[in-house]
């Protein structure tokens, strides 16, 4: 048994690159694992195993299993807004287009990995604090991108678009995963969300 308090662990911002490396590709194997046997079932040492590091490296990196979930599905979520970032359109048909263009994609690519969805609504509930900060950073981060995306949109109902465009992509993801919307009523749905909140506040014809 590791006593994680005495475990000394070590911070992103002092990590060399070798630790910063061995952190990545823990975190990789992490992120196959829950698409494979869910969260609830990744064990730390199965993931040392795979990552070919001892426990304890991974305890040094990793308060918890709670924080190497959270840290997975933070890396995970990052890597989902770049993709469809990398992709986005031009502006000048206003922010509609690419909004919608990337609410259909997360869906598609929470839909593909349902038990990314499961750990995202289980971490936004969760009382573990390494779990509160990746959804903070989280949604830090989505705001910002966000603030991009809506670009055409009244400066001072952007953090209300967001707030509804969130609210609607949690819950339909949520009623895909508990069976209850299919992916083509999730979108439809998210979609005449996104139509209506943005037709009311934009600054250019939708």
């Amino acid at each position: 048994m590791i006593d994680n308090a005495q475990s000394g662990i070590v911070s992103l911002a002092d990590m060399t690159s070798g630790q910063l490396a061995r952190r990545a590709k823990i975190i990789e194997e992490v992120i196959d694992l829950i698409g494979q046997v869910g969260a609830d079932a990744v064990q730390m040492r199965d993931v040392a195993q795979r990552s070919g590091v001892a426990l304890a490296t991974v305890y040094r990196y990793f308060r918890s299993k709670e924080h190497l979930l959270a840290a997975a599905l933070e890396d995970w979520q990052k890597r989902l807004t770049r993709r469809i970032l990398a992709v986005r359109g031009s502006t000048d048909a206003g922010p509609l287009p690419g909004m919608l263009d990337y609410l259909q994609r997360a869906q598609r690519a929470f839909h593909r990995n349902p038990n990314m969805t499961a750990l995202m609504l289980q971490a936004m509930t969760s009382a573990d604090p390494e779990a509160k900060a990746a959804i903070d950073h989280m949604n830090r981060t989505n705001v910002e991108m966000f603030k991009r995306l809506l670009e055409g949109v009244a400066e001072d109902d952007i953090p209300y678009v967001s707030f509804g465009l969130n609210a609607a992509l949690t819950n339909a993801l949520a009623g895909v995963l508990a069976g209850m919307l299919t992916l083509d009523e999730s979108l439809d749905r998210v979609g005449w969300v996104a139509r209506t909140l943005i037709g009311a506040t934009s600054t250019r014809p939708v």
